[in-house]
């Protein structure tokens, strides 16, 4: 499965955080056809692929949901407990580790399902792959890379006021402004990593090009994502450091400026994610007692 692919599976899980309770069950439920409909724009899969897609991703789906979920909503409680007590920039790089190791799970688990589809791809296939990543990446770049400097600043504070607005409401003053100062000092950081994108992707259609056997592609296709460090540049490494450092740094300040109602609406978020996953895992208990520390 394209990370393309497996990113549209993950983002009705995770992405739909920022939608209704109700919408993240409806989301995630109907997930596997939009993966379908994915993998049908990327591929354009002939009736015997589509058919071995459709059952392969039905059951990774529900490993998915059996595995990751639980663990989703034990990291959500985790969470929870450290917002309530207040955030300190180490609780923030915690989340990045944790969020990072459960990506990493999911989708080494995905392409392993999907390899054995991958491998039988044709080369017109191919094709229709790397023009739907071109269409992408055109897209992607007039969205956060075109225009003049300030326009290009502006659309990006504005994105990320939102996903705070998203979590604990209207923001003060002080709020936008740090998280301003924070978007202004990180804009090399978005063309870095549209060169990392284009690079994972001939990375990835090369292996998949190249193996044709599902224990010769696998885990080779999985490296790309699970040690991405392998192929980033040293000022890649450098200024992402600084980004996650930095990010942690932002949270700790924002939380410390959150009014008691802004606490309040997170928490309660937070509560109701975490209980969208377990009633989506069919295990409404067990995930506390896993709860991450």
């Amino acid at each position: 499965m394209s990370r393309a692919l497996l990113g549209a599976l993950l983002a009705a899980v995770l992405a739909a955080l920022l939608a209704s309770c109700s919408a993240v069950r409806f989301a995630y439920n109907n997930s596997q056809a939009l993966v379908r409909f994915e993998a049908d724009e990327y591929f354009d899969l002939d009736e015997a692929q589509a058919l071995e897609f459709r059952e392969r991703l039905s059951r990774y789906h529900g490993w998915h949901r059996e595995v990751e979920l639980p663990a989703y909503a034990a990291l959500l409680d985790s969470a929870r407990s450290r917002v309530a007590a207040g955030v300190r920039p180490g609780d923030v790089a915690w989340a990045i580790a944790a969020l990072r190791g459960r990506y990493h799970a999911a989708i080494a688990r995905a392409i392993e399902d999907a390899a054995p589809v991958v491998t039988t791809l044709r080369e017109s296939q191919y094709k229709t792959l790397e023009k739907k990543l071109a269409e992408g990446n055109r897209k992607y770049e007039k969205e956060f890379l075109s225009g003049e400097p300030r326009r290009q600043h502006r659309a990006r504070t504005k994105r990320m006021w939102q996903r705070f607005r998203d979590w604990i409401g209207d923001l003060s003053d002080e709020q936008e402004a740090h998280i301003e100062r924070f978007v202004r000092e990180h804009a090399r950081y978005t063309a870095l990593r549209f060169e990392d994108r284009k690079h994972w992707q001939r990375d990835a259609v090369a292996l998949m090009k190249r193996y044709r056997k599902p224990e010769d592609l696998a885990p080779r296709l999985a490296a790309v994502f699970t040690h991405p460090e392998t192929r980033r540049s040293a000022q890649y490494l450098r200024e992402a450091a600084r980004w996650e450092a930095d990010l942690a740094d932002l949270i700790a300040d924002i939380d410390r400026t959150l009014t008691p109602e802004q606490r309040r609406r997170l928490l309660r978020r937070i509560d109701n994610y975490a209980e969208d996953f377990r009633a989506l895992s069919g295990s409404p208990g067990a995930t506390r007692a896993a709860a991450v520390n």
